[in-house]
């Protein structure tokens, strides 16, 4: 009997063995973001028996590369991770036939990825670093309590510009009723430039959530002077913008993972895995900026504050 419950054991983890699915993992081009998804999602991988087997493939050139690679994947993978914005409006026009997950992305549905948050249709689902607007210009309201304006600053052709533009125009109008005004370029002298002109006409500059405009975010703060500068990331804050919220990028990776685990191994169908996000978003402020502005973290936000003081905590 012992012999044979040996046997048994020995058969079951040869199975598991053999049962180990071989995803593929890649993004285009270069964002922290993506590492510290891919932080998370490994950890969380890691955890899982059986193991997986993983093609990494991270800052591709460019789009077109990344759609040659899934078509690639498709045929020979069980699933496939595509991060980044642009992967997800990629999959817009680039049908994939196996389980295919997106992270590091904003608003899924703006993008024309999927159509419901709840249940995704076809093969899609993952994670989004999208959180509402409404979050951080509350925020800003309790900085500013007689804000009159807002100038929103995002990089021209990003796929989550657009999505970004419309939510803050909509919520300096028509909510908080406060002139909108909007800076988009390409060019970081440009808006530098036009910061320069600008900066004493706004109660409130706000950074998109875009490379061009988060790794810059320093030398944006400078140029603002008194002018507060406030982020829809965590990174903008660490490299100078005075505050705001972000999702956890770890803990989505890990998530991530969680919704993988499901769909290959539990059977789930994509449709009864949602797409997930931060339901509880990180509130940082940048204690340097806090201080050159001789501002006061509002009462209602002093339990919630992580404090950044430099890109060493980036």
């Amino acid at each position: 009997m012992k012999k044979l419950t040996i046997l048994f054991i020995v058969l079951l983890l040869s199975i598991l063995h053999i049962s180990a699915k071989d995803i593929g993992i890649a993004w285009v081009g270069k964002a922290h973001m993506q590492d510290r998804v891919l932080e998370g999602l490994l950890f969380q991988l890691n955890k899982y028996e059986p193991k997986f087997n993983i093609e990494l493939q991270k800052e591709l050139k460019d789009v077109n590369t990344l759609k040659k690679l899934a078509l690639k994947w498709d045929k020979e993978k069980d699933a496939m991770v595509l991060l980044r914005s642009n992967a997800a409006k990629m999959l817009v026009d680039t049908k994939t036939t196996i389980p295919t997950f997106i992270g590091g992305t904003n608003h899924p549905i703006i993008l024309g990825t999927i159509r419901s948050f709840l249940s995704p249709e076809g093969n899609i689902t993952g994670v989004t670093y999208y959180i509402e607007k409404k979050t951080i210009f509350r925020m800003i309201k309790l900085f500013l309590p007689n804000m009159k304006s807002i100038l929103f600053i995002g990089e021209l052709g990003h796929p989550s510009t657009a999505i970004e533009q419309k939510e803050s125009r909509h919520l300096s109008e028509l909510i908080y009723e406060v002139n909108y005004d909007e800076i988009i370029s390409s060019d970081i002298q440009e808006v530098l430039k036009k910061i320069k002109e600008k900066r004493n006409t706004y109660s409130a500059i706000v950074l998109g959530n875009q490379a061009l405009i988060m790794d810059n975010a320093g030398i944006i703060t400078q140029m603002a002077g008194k002018t507060p500068v406030f982020s829809y990331s965590k990174v903008a804050v660490v490299h100078g913008a005075l505050a705001g919220y972000s999702a956890d990028d770890n803990k989505l990776g890990q998530l991530l993972a969680q919704s993988i685990y499901s769909v290959l191994y539990e059977n789930k169908k994509i449709q009864d895995v949602p797409i997930k996000i931060d339901s509880s978003p990180l509130f940082y402020i940048n204690k340097k900026t806090l201080r050159n502005l001789n501002y006061e973290v509002p009462e209602r936000l002093k339990e919630k504050v992580i404090f950044v003081d430099d890109v060493n905590h980036y």
